[in-house]
């Protein structure tokens, strides 16, 4: 085997923990058994939806004749979900991994652990184009009379589909990484220009429905608009509609060509970024000063807070919701509430105003949980800091804390900017501030928790962590889940009062707070004392 053949190997047998689960003991492998249960429902849930909307949809189209629009959605809606979520993690997998310094010392080529890393991406980015083409595919060959020649085009076509979104996302990274690492604060500067980056994102994003009617009144056909907006999304449609070999050659071509070239040409400056990047510096003008001390919680803190920002795919992946919500409230104010909601295709009633706004402020709060892997994030110097002699539940204290401070001053903030907009009254915004505190704190301390019961301590890149762990995923499921569990006691009581809905609300997430902190007291401790 090859050496990209052997990294590869290596790289998916660390992701999926195969060791751990080969040689460890019962529980990890019920915890391995569970989460994998867990993936497969969400799954089967995702995917029956998925399948549900592309069969009502395609009913519609084939009495308009424009069956290959169904073809069009799926291939762009990948494309630009991989792009997007691409965007973020092509820095931690190319230039944050953990395991540079290692595979730079071992006699393998530049552009062989390069292109390993892209691969990795790319197997990544395969979650997301699977699951926009393969469902649309699929129903198109159900409901078009069509070629069994059909399946091994759509096959193709899917494993091909995110090359260029992902190369894309590549180059933007290196880009990136080549301007911060002239600075000496190079983690400050990828972070400003990711979130920049994610903002011109956005911006596209909603105004792509006047581009596409600019091009749809300038154009003949739909295909003619597909080729106009994406052109490889041309040749893949023309090769699924009409079977077409040179439509299906031209796309592979497309895709595959340019990420040869890119991974010939950036081998030699990907060293070079990498070996910027991990470089520090120290002034030479080092004076002694007084010593100064903080209480363990405010030491821990500073400590925390400083290997947040260190990690770009940490600070994007959490602050991501605050940025979104950030984003809403000005627009609310510059541009109005009816306009947005008809954006996000969120009926406009005045009674539901107020729920429909706290829904997306405890959504874009639980989109921005640092607790769930704070604990995870260690990975090998856990153990300094268990050697210290510090209060446990100090340790966990700082963490919470870490996570409050991130959700909610933006929130209060954007929520009171948007509460006086659209002129709620006084005692509905003291409501609404109280239940954004205790949601904060209540999604701080169970994410806490979860990443005790599921910590993922062995890994090479801070993505594997805060996108691909466990406790992520739990965590993301079981606040969703208190969300409706609370909504559900509301429609059982049959509280028609927004108010009064969040007065009670408000009191169940508080106890449930108290029941969290002493769980994590006890059991919490006690799980923390076992990580090794």
């Amino acid at each position: 085997m090859n050496n990209l053949g052997l990294l590869m190997k290596i790289n998916i047998l660390n992701t999926i923990k195969y060791n751990e689960l080969k040689n460890g003991d019962k529980k990890e492998k019920n915890k391995a058994i569970g989460m994998a249960l867990l993936i497969a429902l969400t799954a089967v849930i995702l995917g029956v939806l998925g399948f549900s909307i592309c069969f009502y949809l395609s009913d519609f189209l084939i009495k308009i004749n424009q069956m290959e629009l169904l073809l069009i959605i799926g291939i762009i809606g990948g494309s630009f979900a991989t792009l997007f979520t691409s965007l973020y993690k092509s820095s931690s997998y190319l230039f944050q991994s953990k395991d540079y310094e290692m595979l730079a010392s071992l006699p393998i080529k530049q552009s062989t652990i390069l292109s390993s890393k892209i691969l990795m991406l790319l197997l990544n980015n395969y979650l997301f184009a699977g699951a926009f083409i393969l469902i649309p595919g699929i129903v198109y060959f159900i409901k078009m009379d069509t070629s069994l020649v059909y399946i091994p085009f759509l096959i193709i076509l899917i494993l091909a589909t995110p090359l260029i979104p992902t190369l894309v996302s590549s180059i933007i990274a290196f880009l990136i990484s080549n301007i911060s690492s002239r600075s000496k604060n190079n983690n400050l500067i990828s972070i400003i220009l990711n979130i920049a980056l994610v903002l011109i994102s956005l911006f596209i994003s909603f105004n792509m429905q006047n581009i596409i009617m600019n091009l749809v009144q300038n154009s003949s056909s739909i295909i003619e608009v597909t080729k106009k907006i994406y052109p490889p999304a041309y040749y893949f449609v023309d090769a699924l509609k009409n079977i077409n070999i040179l439509s299906l050659l031209i796309f592979l071509i497309i895709s595959i060509l340019p990420t040869i070239l890119f991974i010939i040409l950036f081998a030699n400056n990907f060293n070079k970024i990498n070996s910027k990047l991990s470089e520090s510096y120290k002034s030479n003008a080092y004076e002694f000063k007084e010593l100064k001390t903080s209480k363990p919680v405010k030491a821990l803190l500073k400590k925390d807070l400083k290997r947040y920002l260190s990690s770009t795919i940490y600070v994007m992946n959490t602050s991501i919701g605050m940025i979104l919500l950030s984003i809403f409230a000005l627009l609310i104010v510059f541009v109005g509430y009816d306009k947005i909601a008809s954006l996000l295709e969120i009926s406009v009633i005045m009674d539901m105003i107020k729920i429909q706004i706290v829904g997306i402020i405890v959504f874009c709060i639980v989109m921005s949980n640092t607790s769930c892997v704070s604990i995870s994030i260690e990975g090998k110097n856990l153990w300094i800091l268990k050697s210290l002699p510090i209060d446990e539940m100090d340790i966990f204290k700082s963490k919470i804390l870490l996570n409050i401070l991130l959700t909610i001053p933006i929130s209060l903030i954007s929520f009171l900017v948007i509460g006086i907009k659209l002129s709620f009254e006084l005692q509905a915004i003291i409501l609404v501030m109280i239940s954004i505190v205790l949601i904060s704190i209540f999604s701080a301390i169970l994410g806490l928790f979860i990443n005790l019961l599921y910590p993922k301590l062995e890994f090479t890149s801070d993505v594997q962590v805060v996108k691909q762990s466990a406790s992520v995923i739990i965590n993301m499921i079981s606040s969703l889940l208190y969300v409706a569990i609370l909504c559900g006691i509301g429609y059982i009581l049959k509280i028609s009062n927004f108010e009064v809905f969040l007065f009670i609300s408000n009191i169940i997430t508080f106890i449930s707070i108290l029941g969290l902190y002493n769980l994590l007291k006890y059991k919490g401790v006690e799980l923390f004392k076992k990580l090794s």
